[in-house]
């Protein structure tokens, strides 16, 4: 008995400490600086894909006028008109293959203002752009570490959720994706909301009437992701808030009405998004939308809670189905361990709702991780009380030995997750946002060009990943380097593209894996709106005609006709090959070449 003895007295020292660590009232503050510390390494990242938009437009260089003619609303990409479109397909910035009237504007002017004072304060230093992004990460996490005080009071499972929020590696990129900083000031001010309502109706606090939907719309002003900050006020007046139900509701009507003008309003100043195979407008296309979430969301709810994540579908070969599948039997499995504690504590059944109403509003898009904000928030105040809920109270109402050690391994398995490998992964993740820059940067033309390349056409033939080259333009014109007259990039080049001469003027290109093999290809045209055999796509000094398809409806084969010779010195030819940008002589007439690119540069 003595010998077990100094043990017992260090796993009770060990739990008095965990204890007061996460109910330290210095513990909000102390995530906040851990959060800060974590991403640190993002303050080393450059600007990326469309942080150099958003420079173009901020610093108005004023050579690439089809973009948004306001410094504040740099998240207008491609507003809807065919003719500003058909410019930005003329420069480069767009690929032959967009929709006409693909429409790409977000209405986020809280965000672009934090951008614009970047741009006026320091423009041509990345470090201190980051540190502001890493700052409000900081302020961020603890104000949810507040929000799960305020809900959950001053208890270890407050705190505990409070620290897997704030280290969890699904929050990196966007910290170390300036163009992404807009989700976390929206999920800040959703927050501020969340507190703001639960002061009102527990406290009768007046002024909580007027700020919650305030902040709600500055949450909505930030990025539209905002509007899942009212699942939490829905969840909060079902299972929190007291009174008749004829109350509760109409403590939403605020909200509500929020929403509507904001929506409302958004429409009429020309945003929305349509004709993009990445991003849906649930209003306008409903059934769309709801096949897309069934398909998306147990895989979005599998990475918040588990593994992997749900950038996999984006980066790698992943098997959707067998990982949605996967993803299914996971959450099965996971809502029957939980059970007992929903049936219990009106807390657990108030995060789980809000964490799965949070997941319709993610699934407009492709698929990330970087959607996960307002889902997270939900999803570890559930999981922390889960945890604590193993380790106090399982044991006592499990009867078998192999359902109390299932229930433990569990809980370790999350601890293992959440509080062990997802730190370390932030800090990776938020310092290397789309991986290793070494690997990106050869996606990108780095080949030195003359001044007499202001006076040619760019052709790159075979990029492994055509949106590397489609920020070319802005990014020659920012790092005052020569800038090509036009730059047109012919196909995806994995695993390879024939290109067969039909005369001095003319190419046959057919890739292998067809035309938009790669989901950010997608991105400019909508599996809705396919290109039809025949179909012409006329461009200056270019004309391109699809020939024939796939059998999934894409381009598998195009005809290229340039109004000169290939050889002419106004076209200059670069293809890729083992990672370099090279130059790049057309076949002779009735010759057919094939390039292909290795597996170490297939992206998705």
């Amino acid at each position: 008995m003595q010998k077990n003895e100094p043990i017992t007295n260090t796993e009770g020292i060990f739990k008095k400490c965990v204890r007061k660590c996460l109910t330290s009232r210095f513990l909000p503050p102390g995530l906040a600086l851990l959060a800060i510390i974590l991403c640190l390494g993002s303050l080393g990242a450059d600007w990326f894909m469309d942080d150099h938009i958003h420079r173009h437009i901020i610093l108005d260089t004023g050579r690439f006028g089809a973009f948004s003619d306001s410094r504040l609303d740099i998240f207008r990409f491609c507003d809807g008109d065919p003719e500003r479109n058909k410019r930005l397909m003329d420069i480069g910035i767009l690929p032959w293959w967009t929709y006409p009237k693909v429409k790409a504007a977000f209405w986020r002017p809280l965000t672009a203002l934090t951008h614009w004072l970047d741009y006026q304060l320091w423009p041509q230093s990345p470090l201190l752009m980051h540190a502001h992004s890493v700052l409000w990460y900081g302020i961020l996490a603890g104000a949810v570490a507040l929000l799960y005080r305020r809900f959950m009071v001053l208890t270890m499972a407050a705190g505990l959720a409070g620290l897997m929020w704030a280290v969890e590696d699904a929050h990196g990129m966007p910290v170390g994706f300036l163009a992404n900083r807009n989700i976390l000031i929206s999920t800040f001010f959703g927050v501020l909301a969340l507190i703001a309502h639960d002061r009102w109706r527990k406290n009768r606090w007046a002024w909580g009437i007027l700020l919650g939907p305030l902040f709600l719309m500055l949450s909505l002003l930030s990025k539209e992701m905002g509007v899942a900050a009212f699942a939490y006020i829905f969840s909060y007046s079902i299972f929190i808030d007291r009174g008749t139900r004829l109350r509760r509701l109409i403590t939403l009507l605020p909200y509500v009405l929020i929403i509507i003008v904001w929506r409302i309003v958004w429409s009429q100043l020309g945003y929305g998004v349509d004709g993009l195979g990445m991003y849906i407008d649930p209003l306008r296309q409903p059934y769309v939308f709801i096949v897309g979430m069934i398909k998306k969301a147990p895989i979005l709810l599998l990475a918040q809670l588990a593994l992997p994540p749900a950038d996999v579908t984006i980066f790698t070969d992943v098997n959707r189905a067998w990982l949605w599948g996967f993803a299914l039997i996971f959450l099965t499995i996971f809502t029957i361990l939980i059970w007992p504690l929903l049936r219990r504590d009106r807390m657990a059944r108030f995060w789980t709702l809000a964490m799965v109403l949070c997941i319709i509003p993610a699934c407009a898009t492709t698929a990330s991780d970087r959607l996960l904000f307002f889902v997270g928030i939900g999803a570890m105040g559930l999981l922390s009380q889960m945890i604590i809920f193993i380790f106090n109270n399982a044991s006592l109402s499990l009867k078998q030995r192999w359902q109390r050690v299932s229930y433990k391994l569990f809980a370790i398995a999350l601890v293992l997750i959440h509080l062990l490998l997802a730190p370390l992964v932030l800090v990776i993740r938020s310092t290397m946002p789309f991986g290793p820059k070494e690997k990106w940067d050869r996606f990108i033309v780095n080949t030195e060009m003359d001044d007499s390349v202001t006076q040619q056409d760019l052709i790159v033939v075979n990029p492994p990943h055509p949106m590397g080259i489609l920020y070319l333009p802005p990014i020659q014109e920012l790092r005052g380097r020569p800038v090509p007259r036009r730059v047109r990039v012919l196909a995806s080049g994995y695993p390879a593209v024939a290109l067969y001469r039909k005369d001095t003027q003319t190419l046959t290109v057919r890739p292998e894996a067809g035309f938009m093999p790669l989901i950010l290809d997608k991105l400019f045209r909508g599996d809705d709106y396919p290109l039809q055999p025949g179909e012409q796509v006329k461009l200056t000094g270019l004309t391109v005609q699809v020939t024939k398809l796939t059998d999934d409806h894409r381009p598998a084969e195009a005809v290229f006709h340039f109004d000169v010779p290939l050889e002419d010195p106004s076209l200059r030819w670069l293809y890729f090959d083992e990672g370099d940008f090279l130059p790049f002589i057309p076949p002779a007439v009735a010759e057919t070449v094939e390039l292909q690119i290795s597996r170490e540069y297939k992206v998705r």
